[in-house]
């Protein structure tokens, strides 16, 4: 059974852990301002599916593998990393993508969601965050944590996708306004950019 209090301090916890700036939320972030609503949900639904993976691995023992090999870490973090720095060199090298994104042009849903998994499945810090985080809030004398792992875990996804979905749609509210200006969307084009590359470099740096 879940202690009320441990629940509470999960909720409240895990909401300010979603709210910290990352890649699966600039992916949710830009694909409203360049594609719309919808492209926005399917970007937090992808995202949010990527979190399910690592959520997994916490739960089975994997994640534990990702933490004391240094080999199976790397390949992930590195080919994480180059995804990030795909992203940004692809945003810079299609100087016409975003514009026709915001004229109708748009990518599928099922594309955007398959790029929002790639990009939380590539980051195996997300593996051990599960593996160090979701356990501080269950019992340590109960027979097994897998059970309660996803629980907790399901909450956590389930309160991501709202928060990233009320992203998406706040800033397809601002869609309009971007078309509107050159300038803006020039200015959005290089700090998507900017930012996906500063977030693949320090993926690739980081330690465990």
């Amino acid at each position: 059974m879940i202690d009320s209090s441990n629940f509470t301090l999960f909720v409240v916890t895990s909401i300010v852990v979603i709210l910290m700036p990352g890649p699966a939320m600039l992916f949710v972030i830009s694909n409203g301002l360049t594609k719309g609503p919808k492209a926005s949900i399917a970007a937090a639904f992808g995202t949010t599916a990527g979190v399910f993976f690592h959520l997994f691995c916490a739960a089975f023992g994997l994640a534990v593998i990702l933490k004391t090999s240094a080999i199976a870490f790397a390949i992930v973090k590195f080919s994480g990393a180059a995804y990030l720095i795909y992203l940004a060199i692809k945003t810079l090298l299609n100087k016409e993508e975003i514009i026709n994104q915001l004229s109708g042009h748009e990518k599928t849903g099922n594309s955007i969601f398959w790029q929002g998994i790639f990009i939380n499945i590539l980051n195996p810090k997300l593996s051990i965050f599960f593996l160090s985080f979701l356990p501080q809030f269950i019992d340590p004398n109960i027979a097994s944590t897998t059970s309660p792992i996803l629980i907790f875990g399901i909450i956590f996804m389930a309160m991501t996708i709202i928060i990233f979905i009320c992203y998406g749609i706040f800033s397809s509210l601002l869609r309009q306004k971007v078309l509107s200006s050159p300038r803006i969307l020039k200015t959005i084009k290089w700090c998507f950019a900017s930012v996906f590359m500063a977030l693949g470099v320090r993926l690739a740096l980081s330690e465990k």
